[in-house]
């Protein structure tokens, strides 16, 4: 079968490329050239291009039986940014699957989505997943937890606020989280788009092992040295000088919430097996040592 990978350029989107191209033949899509080239060199057919209108995602899902929809995020330079990353572009992905004859429909979402939510992410999230569900496409939903591997935001964010002196934390340090190995999520969605019969629902996706934010920091700093708890405007400042990139109070204070399943595990129900997270930790360490030597 032939797979679009929409929004292929991060740390989800290389591994489920990864992932689908051991079954399929895997097209994507990103917005800067620059992030073309990784995903050729794997296999993939890439297309450059912004997604913003229907005629984008038709001319290049013609023959696709699965549209994988990986566009958003929490931290967007606006509000109206960040609606139209995580809604609004589901919704122009929803109708040009629809014009274009695909059949199922791939949304990676997170725990706590809704509607109502008061969270800005999570409601921007819980209204792509009633587009989704309502679409009458084949679909299926996927609130992952926290991902980490080799890049991406939380993760990034995270290291470096443990590495810092006093570490920093997003919120309280006492609150649950389950990360999943960017990994076992990009298999997760491949056995997902191997699935034969109809699919039409919500499933979570977490990390074999759960640890609070402060037993994190310690097991990455390899010590007990407490850390800062920061939370909003406070964390989004603190974060933005420690990267150097900007951090938003919505994604901060969205990385100080528990990060745990709030559904039935995709992983176990599409029979991936989970890495544990010292495994998963100690693989992303070699990768990041493995760059630091090109």
């Amino acid at each position: 079968m032939t797979v679009l990978v929409h929004g292929a350029s991060g740390i989800v989107g290389r591994a489920t490329v990864r992932a689908l191209l051991a079954r399929d033949e895997v097209r994507a899509t990103v917005r800067r050239p620059e992030a073309a080239e990784p995903l050729r060199a794997l296999g993939a057919k890439v297309t450059v291009r912004d997604g913003r209108a229907v005629d984008d995602l038709t001319e290049v899902l013609p023959r696709c039986h699965t549209l994988v929809h990986l566009v958003g995020g929490p931290n967007q330079p606006t509000p109206d940014e960040l609606f139209w990353a995580n809604d609004g572009s589901v919704r122009v992905s929803v109708d040009a699957a629809r014009e274009a004859g695909t059949k199922r429909i791939v949304l990676v979402s997170v725990p706590g989505a809704a509607a109502e939510h008061t969270h800005p992410f999570l409601r921007a999230k819980g209204l792509a997943e009633e587009v989704v569900s309502a679409s009458g496409l084949d679909f299926a939903i996927v609130r992952a937890t926290h991902v980490y591997g080799l890049g991406g935001l939380w993760f990034t964010s995270f290291v470096n606020g443990a590495a810092a002196t006093p570490p920093l934390v997003c919120g309280p340090g006492t609150q649950q989280l389950a990360p999943i190995y960017a990994d076992d999520l990009g298999a997760t969605i491949a056995a997902i788009d191997d699935h034969a019969g109809r699919l039409e629902g919500v499933w979570g996706c977490e990390g074999r092992d759960t640890v609070t934010a402060d037993a994190l920091v310690a097991a990455l700093r390899g010590d007990v040295e407490r850390p800062a708890h920061l939370d909003g405007q406070a964390a989004a400042k603190a974060f933005t000088e420690l990267l150097e990139h900007p951090i938003d109070a919505v994604a901060a204070s969205f990385f100080a919430m528990p990060s745990r399943a709030d559904a039935t595990d995709a992983a176990a129900a599409f029979g991936v097996a989970t890495t544990p997270l010292t495994e998963g930790l100690r693989a992303t360490m070699a990768d990041a040592q493995a760059m630091d030597r090109l």
